[in-house]
């Protein structure tokens, strides 16, 4: 781990849905976030605690993963990552102050990282709304990862290693997946990497971790009332430990809530593990992801 710089955590992320009333509907209603707000060219902010936001849609022709933001420890962090990346020849470019006001951010810069040609936005500070939550679904905790769709999961990861603080907690032997953390933040992982057949990037799922079991149980009801199908669970991963249940939104991109996440400490963490890609050692509960969509 070669970076200089110390992760926060997930800040939010960005997508581009087909039908944007449709997916502010399932965000509310179903998933259990509240409406905060838009954003540039009427994208809308939704959130699950007491920042600004933790997802921005914006409506699009086409359904797509936009980029991925992330809050770092301190403002001296944030110099120390755009200096880091410019001396990888990567060009941090400052987003604009209009901009970052209406994210609700004080400074952010992005890069594209070379291996999968995402959009990365790093800040380190968001506005804090102190207002309560109004969307009583569901009490979340604040932490998050999401996955992606990657043609090459060991250079992606060797280069997140090597290049932008992260580590591995645990991978799939022939590097089917691995689970990488946003050094020193605790959560077993913030990013996936999933090495399924793809000749490029795609968004697979974002999870936001719950408070109880009986959130998951919930939803798991609730669902059934608003015609929205499983993709994955009621299931609890070998890696992470965690209780999951994965559901598909209006432009079948992945929803997850997640419970119970190993948490590492910053020093002296174990090893990462070589799992088992064995079909029956892919879920302690047996579930079965959906792989028709």
């Amino acid at each position: 781990m070669a970076a200089d710089f110390r992760y926060r955590q997930l800040g939010y992320l960005a997508l581009n849905v087909t039908d944007i009333e449709a997916s502010t509907r399932f965000l509310v209603d179903v998933f259990g976030m509240d409406q905060a707000g838009e954003g540039p060219d009427g994208a809308r902010f939704f959130r699950v605690g007491p920042h600004h936001h933790d997802v921005m849609l914006t409506q699009a022709e086409t359904p797509a993963f936009a980029r991925s933001s992330w809050e770092l420890e301190t403002p001296e962090d944030l110099d120390r990552a755009f200096a880091h990346y410019q001396r990888l020849g990567l060009a941090p470019q400052w987003v604009a102050g209009d901009e970052t006001r209406a994210l609700g951010l004080e400074r952010a810069f992005r890069i594209v990282e070379p291996q999968l040609r995402t959009i990365w936005e790093y800040y380190d500070r968001m506005s804090y709304i102190s207002t309560p939550r109004r969307n009583t679904l569901t009490r979340f905790t604040g932490g998050k990862h999401y996955g992606l769709v990657v043609p090459d999961c060991k250079a992606v990861t060797d280069y997140m290693v090597g290049n932008m603080g992260f580590l591995v907690s645990d991978y799939l032997e022939g590097w089917g997946a691995s689970l990488l953390r946003a050094w020193p933040n605790p959560n077993h992982h913030s990013f996936a990497p999933l090495g399924f057949p793809a000749p490029r990037a795609m968004f697979h799922h974002v999870a936001f971790m719950v408070e109880e079991i009986d959130a998951i149980g919930k939803l798991f009801n609730r669902i059934k009332r608003f015609n929205v199908d499983i993709q994955f669970g009621i299931g609890r991963h070998p890696t992470s430990g965690s209780i999951h249940l994965y559901i598909y939104d209006p432009d079948t991109f992945v929803w997850e809530y997640t419970l119970g996440m190993e948490q590492f400490p910053e020093t002296g963490a174990r090893q990462p593990r070589r799992m088992s890609s064995a079909p029956e050692n892919l879920d302690l509960w047996g579930a079965v992801p959906d792989t028709s969509r």
